[in-house]
């Protein structure tokens, strides 16, 4: 089955994409700026193609005003080439990046360990070759502030992903398996401590209930703080590493 052909609407002269999204058992229609800063449409499972499009365009002036304050979405090299930093075992690392004649791209630690030096092959555009050496790094530090932090309190989890999620951070299900946003990576080391000690304290209290949040504030003293930091660079760092709307940079 193809995939459907991109649906775009005019806002104020720009094209904008919409993503229609068909829910069972929803009666309204709703719209939102997607992590592409395209245009989702949640509209009832029946509701037809025509009237989706008309509801949009009754909406452009309102829909003109989220898209002018949504942040960029940009691929994660172009993230890196303006803030070189990414966050490893509690600790904030420099980050370069190095053009190898070799077929696959790795990182390697320079400057005593301070830097990550990520190796991007030559053959491949460097947009792609980074994302995958950042997933590849994430995957790997993340893995091993988990274990760190699990082994400290006392805590046992079946098993962690490390993956590509829309719009959260991370999660934990009833059998104690975690999954996590690799873009913890790009974020400052207490926040994302702050994210993995949200999740092991799931495996305690899986809700978010007063003992949660007593149980959270344990591992983490400053939750609220940190908390309110996260809200604040999230919308910017969920847009990162959305490489389709940026292979040119």
């Amino acid at each position: 089955m193809k995939p459907a052909a991109p649906i775009y609407v005019s806002i104020r002269s720009r094209q904008v994409p919409v993503e229609i999204r068909r829910r069972k058992g929803a009666r309204n229609m709703r719209l939102s700026i997607g992590h592409q800063n395209q245009i989702v449409a949640s509209v009832p499972w029946r509701c037809p193609h025509r009237e989706t499009i008309r509801f949009v365009i009754r909406h452009e002036e309102w829909l003109a005003t989220q898209l002018r304050e949504a942040p960029a979405a940009c691929s994660i090299y172009k993230w890196l080439r303006k803030h070189p930093r990414l966050t490893a075992c509690g600790d904030l690392f420099t980050v370069r990046f190095e053009a190898v004649p070799e077929i696959r791209g790795r990182y390697t630690f320079d400057n005593g360990g301070a830097d990550v030096v990520l190796h991007l092959p030559r053959s491949q555009p460097p947009v792609d070759a980074a994302h995958g050496l950042v997933r590849g790094f994430a995957k790997d530090a993340l893995a091993c502030r988990v274990a760190y932090h699990s082994k400290r309190l006392r805590l046992d989890y079946t098993k962690l992903s490390v993956r590509d999620q829309s719009s959260r951070w991370g999660s934990c299900t009833e059998g104690g398996s975690l999954s996590l946003n690799w873009r913890l990576v790009l974020l400052a080391p207490e926040l994302q401590d702050y994210v993995i000690l949200h999740e092991l304290a799931h495996l305690t209290e899986l809700n978010h209930s007063k003992r949660f949040w007593t149980l959270l504030e344990r591992y983490d003293p400053q939750r609220k703080q940190h908390e309110e930091a996260l809200d604040l660079i999230s919308p910017v760092l969920m847009r990162v590493g959305r490489i389709a709307c940026d292979r040119s940079n």
